[in-house]
């Protein structure tokens, strides 16, 4: 019973996170969960240091391939037209320049899924990667 107490959070947490994956056909609830959990395991004292240590070496270990991969789908991989949103889209809090919005249209692309997928969202799993490997790079001294 205890257990629960302490982790009550976490739990009515995981339970929202897997009903939201059910009601949305969409892993991303999941993999936010695993990524959570992951993160409050490298904050807390529960790992010991060469475990921690491990885990820091290949978060950054796969900081630097993504980043690399990424490099090489913007620059050496084809591109697709820019097509208009529609969104008008103004800078300095609406009182700047004004201009329509344009996203790339990666439909017709003859390239991997998944450097479509790094295309459209691999700055966010950089940052995600970068909040883990500073979290896992902590000692268990700084952890108070």
């Amino acid at each position: 019973m205890n257990l629960i107490k302490e982790n009550w959070g976490k739990i009515v947490l995981a339970a929202c996170a897997v009903s939201l994956s059910y009601l949305q056909s969409d892993s991303f609830w999941i993999a936010s969960l695993i990524y959570g959990l992951v993160i409050w395991l490298l904050v807390t004292k529960k790992l010991p240091e060469r475990l921690r240590l491990g885990i820091s070496i290949t978060i950054w270990s796969t900081f630097v391939i993504v980043f690399g991969l990424g490099y090489y789908v913007n620059h050496y991989m084809p591109h697709g037209p820019m097509i208009d949103t529609g969104d008008i889209v103004c800078q300095n809090d609406d009182r700047g320049p004004c201009g329509e919005k344009y996203i790339e249209d990666t439909r017709g692309l003859d390239i991997p899924n998944w450097a479509k997928v790094l295309r459209e969202s691999g700055v966010m799993l950089l940052f995600g990667l970068a909040f883990a490997g500073i979290c896992a790079g902590r000692k268990n001294d700084d952890i108070e």
